[in-house]
């Protein structure tokens, strides 16, 4: 199975690091540790701060632990394959 997403480990949010990536031009995430791991998922080349609203594709919270991160990984996982489905 082809790695779609480089995402860091757990050590890499704890110290509250903000991480963005992309899949192609066409699928974008931004995951922002807190409370909970926050993520966003839009569509476009825009970043997304620029991104219009009806292109953002999901927003999602997951339990900021360890394997909060896994069902974060797994979750981008099922949106980009709806994406580009």
């Amino acid at each position: 199975m082809e790695k779609k997403f480089d995402i860091p480990g757990f050590t890499y949010f704890k110290e509250k690091n903000i991480y963005t990536g992309s899949v192609g031009n066409i699928f974008n995430y931004k995951i922002i540790p807190g409370e909970n791991f926050s993520v966003t998922v839009w569509k476009g080349k825009n970043c997304l701060a620029k991104t219009h609203e009806e292109d953002i594709l999901a927003k999602q919270e997951f339990e900021f632990t360890a394997n909060g991160l896994e069902e974060l990984k797994n979750w981008l996982d099922t949106k980009h394959i709806e994406t580009i489905s």
